[in-house]
């Protein structure tokens, strides 16, 4: 899972358990590994864009938990469908581990 993915994933889960949340984030970092490579290379990419300003962020120790959810929430709302589609691709994910593992 690439930085970003990590954060996304992070900010996504509303459980305080660590146990449960690595767990959540061990399923979403294998579900995008077992994506086919076409799938996961558009995924990879647009992490990297999409990363380039948070990251910056938080080199310069401004970019937190909330800053992820807030960054989360701007492209959600987004104009742009790829844009759209990345946190809610992440979400689904999120939705999905923490309804399938015990």
């Amino acid at each position: 899972m690439l930085w970003l993915e990590r954060h996304v994933v992070n900010a996504l889960i509303d459980d305080d358990d660590a146990r449960r949340r690595a767990a959540i984030t061990h399923y979403v970092d294998d579900s995008l590994r077992d994506m086919p490579q076409h799938l996961r290379l558009g995924v990879a990419a647009e992490s990297v864009v999409l990363g380039i300003r948070p990251r910056v962020m938080s080199l310069l120790g401004r970019f937190g938990s909330e800053q992820a959810r807030a960054s989360v929430r701007r492209w959600e709302a987004s104009p742009i469908g790829l844009i759209r589609q990345y946190p809610r691709l992440l979400g689904s994910l999120v939705l999905f581990a923490d309804g399938e593992l015990p």
